[in-house]
């Protein structure tokens, strides 16, 4: 009798660890990158471009004819061209331009990316080495509703790439890009806000 009641002790023991090893195990498991909606509203907020890309971004969901599946590690383009202004920003004394962007979906070797990242890239509108600039990249993750708001602040030698590799987790992404480019004789240029669908 001792004995039964021993394996009915020490079965009763296990089962309460098991029940507290395994939340404490899911609660270990990492959040998927970005934020969280409202915290990705509060982080825009000073921005209002980047607060209006977080709101077109909700209000376009997922049923957005945004989304077109392309094959997996297939650059993706933006929309549109974003519309570019500023003294000679289509060359010369052209104060106009449209700004191409597109995003490279790992698993890619060249450029390498990971699964769940994206790399972002933007084309010069004009011949000439960028000296500065800042363009911002906001995404919303439509399967993890967690987004955030990044720089294009990759440098090689010092000189602005115009791109960056953001964490976004896997699945469809929407997001913006705008901001400003300055290149080296001295054309400053006004990048308009445009958006974009693409599968992580």
């Amino acid at each position: 009798m001792p004995r039964r009641r021993t394996v009915r002790i020490l079965g009763a023991l296990f089962a309460t660890a098991l029940a507290v090893a395994l939340p404490a195990q899911a609660a270990a498991e990492p959040a998927p990158p970005g934020l969280p909606l409202d915290q990705l509203r509060a982080a825009a907020a000073p921005d209002p471009d980047a607060l209006r890309a977080v709101d077109d971004m909700l209000g376009a969901g997922t049923g957005s004819a945004l989304f077109a599946p392309p094959p997996r590690n297939t650059p993706q383009p933006f929309m549109q061209p974003a519309p570019t202004l500023g003294p000679g920003c289509g060359g010369g004394l052209v104060p106009y331009a449209m700004t191409t962007g597109w995003v490279q979906p790992g698993p890619n070797v060249n450029p390498d990316v990971q699964i769940g990242q994206l790399k972002i890239f933007v084309a010069p509108t004009i011949p000439v080495t960028p000296a500065a600039a800042d363009l911002k990249f906001v995404w919303l993750n439509m399967e993890t509703f967690r987004g955030g708001i990044e720089t294009l602040d990759d440098k090689a030698g010092g000189v602005p790439q115009l791109s960056k590799t953001v964490n976004t987790g896997t699945g469809p992404v929407l997001a913006a890009l705008f901001g400003s480019i300055n290149y080296t004789n001295g054309a400053f240029c006004q990048v308009v806000f445009t958006m974009g669908g693409f599968f992580a």
